[in-house]
């Protein structure tokens, strides 16, 4: 049977998104492999298909699904291989809250997420985000889609929401006052940094007409927007499993807190 992948993305919500399709065009050039690009931003019919709440997947022979950042040589594993090991990606959560300066979600700010979310110091990369983030505000009528935690001049966290409406994963509840957090980040075991930027975004959706904040998170891994103890904690009500992915160890629920 030839080699088939589907790589799934929400445009360009996720940094990552812009250099993570290159790649996967690049491997598919090199190693002569079928590729199908779902670009899933208004298409809730796809992503219900296939299971997707992640801003990017990664599906390979129909078989073995990647949600995230990959490797050629991670790719390349995933087709030659019958079966793979779990490699599920635990960060211990640290209770030490860091109050520094927040900056609202913009097309402007956006390029300041480089090096937290890419780990490059190159704005070029985070353009595409630039974009979508313009994109998002012209259709929503919103002035910000969050707020950026900013600390010694660089961003180190942040919290980013959608109205649930504009979300393509196939979560429930998708009414008007129901806002979705489409990111929350980062913390280790040393120091919080997505408190600060999450309780102002609470306070400011409280204050906005919405009614309830949901997100999609896992149990104990980072991603996506893991683990859900750290929102159980901060009065978010588990409402159930969305799915499970079975590579990253990552059973996803969905959890939301009344504002």
């Amino acid at each position: 049977m030839p080699n088939d992948l589907k790589f799934f993305y929400f445009g360009y919500q996720c940094p990552h998104n812009a250099y993570l399709l290159a790649r996967i065009k690049t491997i598919a050039w090199q190693e002569r492999i079928k590729l199908h690009l779902f670009d899933v931003s208004n298409d809730e019919e796809t992503c219900r298909k296939y299971n997707i709440f992640s801003p990017t997947m990664i599906i390979v022979n129909d078989r073995l699904r990647w949600h995230g950042p990959f490797s050629k040589e991670r790719i390349l594993e995933m087709i030659e291989s019958e079966e793979l090991e779990p490699v599920p990606y635990v960060v211990d959560q640290s209770d030490d809250v860091v109050h520094g300066e927040l900056v609202p979600i913009t097309p402007d700010s956006v390029p300041k997420t480089c090096i937290p979310c890419i780990n490059v110091d190159d704005k070029g990369l985070c353009m595409g985000k630039s974009e979508w983030v313009g994109d998002m505000l012209k259709e929503t009528g919103l002035k910000n889609l969050g707020y950026l935690h900013m600390l010694g001049g660089k961003c180190v966290g942040g919290a980013e929401f959608l109205p649930s409406k504009k979300v393509p994963y196939p979560i429930p509840d998708k009414r008007k006052d129901n806002a979705f957090l489409t990111c929350s980040y980062l913390s280790n075991e040393d120091k919080d940094f997505r408190t600060h930027p999450l309780e102002k975004l609470i306070l400011d959706l409280g204050s906005s007409g919405f009614k309830t904040l949901s997100v999609a998170a896992s149990e104990k891994v980072v991603f996506p927007n893991g683990p859900i103890d750290w929102f159980t904690r901060k009065g978010f009500e588990d409402k159930g499993v969305l799915f499970e992915e079975e590579l990253h160890e990552a059973t996803i629920h969905y959890l939301q807190l009344r504002l």
